[in-house]
Formats: C-alpha cells, sequence, structure tokens
C-alpha cells in the first residue's frame, strides 16, 4: 500500500512538473515571433527604400509633376530669387514694372512691336484728351489679360477693334495681365476718373478666383518663375466690408533683401492662402523625395475636393466658380461695390464676363460655364452685365471653336472681334 501510494505519489507529481520537451518549446515560443517582427520591419524599410528610390526618379523624370507642388524649399527660393532679379533687371522692353500699390502696371512708352502702352498707362497707340469730345462715347476697360488682349498685338485687341469700327467711341483698354480682382479695382479706384469715362467696364475672367486666393506668386506656382514677385489682397473684415491687404514688397530695395534672404518671403505666408508651412518648414519633406510626392498628390486632391476655398467645384473638366467660398463672397463684394461707387461717380458700371476657351468649349456643348455662378449674382442684384458667353453660343454651330483662342485660353484675333462685335452690339442698345 505505501509503495503503491509512493508510486502514486511520484505520479502525481511528475504529471505536476513540466515535462523538460514542454520548457524548451516555451522558451522557443518567442523567437518565431521575433523573426516575424524582424522580416516586417526589414520588409517596410526595403519598400520605403523602393519607394524613395522611385519617387526620385519620377521627380527627376518630371520635376513638375503635380503642379510642382513636390520641390524642396531650396528649389523653391531658387525660383523666386531669379524672378526677383528678373523683375530688378527692369528691362525697357518688357511690359509691365513694379508699382509699390499695385504690384505692377504697364510700362508707359512701350512699343515692343507687340504691345503698345500710351503716356497714360493705356494700351492703345493713341493718347485720350482729358475729356472726350462732343458726340463721342468714351468706355474705361478695366481687367485682366482678357481685357488686355494678351497674345494679339494692340491693334487686334477687342478695345481697339470696337474704336477702327466706331469712330465716335473711345475706349480706353485698362487690361493688366495677370492682374488679380483686387488689383483691378484698386487700380480703377485710382485711375478712372482722370479721363471722365461715359460707362465702365469691370472685367471678370476665370482665372480671377485663384489670383485672388495669392499674395506672393510663387507660393501659388512653386514651379514657375513669377516675373513680379508680390500683390494686394482684399479679405472680407468683421462686418462684411472689403478689408485690403497691402502690397508687401514695395520698393526694389525691399525686393532686393528678399534676394538676400529668400527665407524671409515666409512672413506673408499668413496671408497666402497657397502658402503650406509643411513643403517650407519641414525637414522630412526636404530630405525625403517619397514624401514631398506624396505631399504633392495629396495637395491636388485636397485643392480639388476638400479644400472649402477651392476657385472651382464640380467634376474634373466640369467646374464653376465656388459661390460657397469666402473668396466668392469678397468677388461679389467688390462687384457690388463697383456698380455703387461708379453709380454715384456719374458714370454707368457695367460687368464684363470674359470666359476662356476651356470654358467655352464646355458651354458650347451643353454643360455650365465656370462664370455661371457671377452672372446669376448679377442677375438676382439687378447688376447690369455683358457675358461673352453668349456671343460665343450665338456664333455657328459648325464655327471652328479652337479658331477664336491662342492655345484654349486667351482670344485670338478672331476671338477678340466677336468680343468686339458683342459689346459694340450692347454699347449701340445703351442710348446717350
Amino acid at each position: 500500500m505505501r509503495g503503491r501510494a509512493r508510486a502514486s505519489d511520484g505520479e502525481s507529481s511528475a504529471s505536476d512538473r513540466p515535462s523538460e520537451s514542454g520548457a524548451a518549446a516555451s522558451t522557443r515560443a518567442p523567437r518565431p515571433r521575433r523573426r516575424i517582427a524582424l522580416f516586417a520591419g526589414l520588409l517596410v524599410v526595403v519598400l520605403l527604400v523602393v519607394a524613395e528610390v522611385a519617387a526620385r526618379i519620377v521627380l527627376l523624370v518630371s520635376p513638375h509633376v503635380f503642379g510642382g507642388q513636390a520641390a524642396t524649399a531650396v528649389e523653391r527660393h531658387a525660383r523666386l530669387a531669379s524672378s526677383i532679379e528678373t523683375m530688378l533687371e527692369d528691362r525697357p522692353d518688357s511690359l509691365c514694372t513694379m508699382d509699390p500699390e499695385l504690384g505692377w502696371r504697364p510700362r508707359p512708352g512701350l512699343d515692343n512691336g507687340v504691345d503698345q502702352i500710351n503716356s497714360q498707362g493705356l494700351r492703345s497707340a493713341r493718347e485720350y484728351a482729358p475729356d472726350a469730345g462732343a458726340g463721342t462715347l468714351r468706355v474705361a476697360a478695366f481687367g485682366d489679360s482678357f481685357v488686355y488682349g494678351s497674345e494679339v498685338e494692340t491693334r487686334d485687341a477687342w478695345a481697339s477693334v470696337i474704336e477702327r469700327r466706331r469712330p465716335d467711341t473711345e475706349v480706353l483698354n485698362y487690361g493688366v495681365p495677370g492682374y488679380g480682382q483686387g488689383q483691378v479695382l484698386l487700380r480703377l479706384r485710382a485711375e478712372v476718373a482722370r479721363l471722365s469715362p461715359d460707362v465702365v467696364l469691370f472685367g471678370v475672367a476665370t482665372p480671377t478666383l485663384l489670383r485672388m486666393l495669392s499674395f506672393v506668386g510663387g507660393f501659388r506656382a512653386p514651379h514657375q518663375g513669377t516675373e513680379f514677385l508680390s500683390k494686394p489682397r482684399f479679405t472680407l473684415s468683421a462686418d462684411g466690408g472689403l478689408e485690403l491687404h497691402p502690397n508687401p514688397v514695395r520698393s526694389p530695395a525691399a525686393a532686393r533683401r528678399i534676394l538676400e534672404r529668400p527665407v524671409d518671403v515666409l512672413a506673408f505666408g499668413r496671408e497666402d492662402h497657397h502658402y503650406q508651412p509643411f513643403a517650407y518648414e519641414s525637414w522630412l519633406f526636404q530630405r525625403s523625395a517619397f514624401c514631398r510626392l506624396l505631399f504633392a498628390a495629396w495637395m491636388q486632391v485636397y485643392g480639388r475636393y476638400v479644400d472649402d476655398e477651392r476657385p472651382l467645384v464640380g467634376g474634373a473638366g466640369a467646374g464653376v466658380f465656388n459661390a460657397a467660398s469666402d473668396n466668392f463672397r469678397v468677388l461679389t463684394r467688390m462687384l457690388s461695390d463697383f456698380d455703387a461707387e461708379t453709380r454715384a461717380g456719374g458714370m454707368r458700371p457695367i460687368i464684363l464676363l470674359l470666359p476662356d476657351g476651356y470654358s467655352t468649349q464646355r458651354f458650347r456643348r451643353g454643360e455650365a460655364g465656370i462664370l455661371d455662378p457671377v452672372r446669376e449674382f448679377c442677375r438676382e442684384r439687378g447688376l447690369e452685365t455683358i457675358d461673352l458667353k453668349d456671343a460665343f453660343l450665338a456664333q455657328p454651330s459648325t464655327a471652328d471653336e479652337l479658331g477664336w483662342f491662342v492655345n484654349r485660353f486667351h482670344y485670338s484675333a478672331a476671338g477678340n472681334r466677336i468680343a468686339a462685335d458683342w459689346v459694340s452690339a450692347h454699347l449701340d442698345a445703351l442710348g446717350r
């Protein structure tokens, strides 16, 4: 009995002790997990290296992919410095010269074969008397390159065409290439009364909202040089009025200081919607091509679908002005102020809508036009409007649409003639 009990106790004790093989297994069990973790870590490292190499190849082959948003801060500052150097050259044959208030303005007295600017800073081969003669209708047209008539000679710009066809009409061309709507309004306020026009046209073109977001040109298009560094910008004040943010670089001396220290331009970033701190201030962004490419791709998605202030809303190739944005509200406040101020000055205000070639092709297919929300706002507020969308829609369906534009954007000589005909017909209907 005692032997059997001892055997039983022995069996019990043996069963209570872990076997040697079990103990060995328990000590070996973590090793496969460590191997898996090590393998996974190495795989991640390899994938990151492959992604980095691939990104560097992509940026080497196509450095401006995703709108140039993958450019390093060093590359961005180099382009900025090049732009400043070009601006400071102030070549006598260049179209514009630096202006402390507006950023830039046409060079008085210029005649480079394509562009003619008179001594009054207007695009014209002639000078204008302080007052129009008896029986002459004087029209002042303010706007950007679509008013100016970029990419055609002065004689082929629609303002010049109207003057040539209507001896009793003068059209003062205050258009300036690259202007944002704030610059257009500021120039109008400063200069419109000098030559006493009867009618004032306030041009709004398809790039308007995009330019209104910008304060420093290099932030919007970091892969491109910009001939002029900065411009003024309007936002809405707390009471809903226009609040001016003045041009930050007002003199050649200020531009030279930034040329010496390009990083100083970042101080203007808080005023510019396009400024991205990560792209200028992140160590990781500067060192990793993969990080830059990923960021640039995200900025394309963000700018098209996520950003509340994006200029256009709608699918790719079908966007219209974003009427829900603060920027659109700034624009509509400008339109209302222009109308009220011009009437108070004894002149007739007309808002001139200027679609580009891309938008024209769309609405001639029955789709919405980019500027349609502006047209609707003007209709609701009773603001007099000339919409060149109607001019292009009135052309025969078999007409050569591409022939009306240069690279599907600015108006060609033929497109300027269509614009001149339409504006002229509207002037006929005004009465004296």
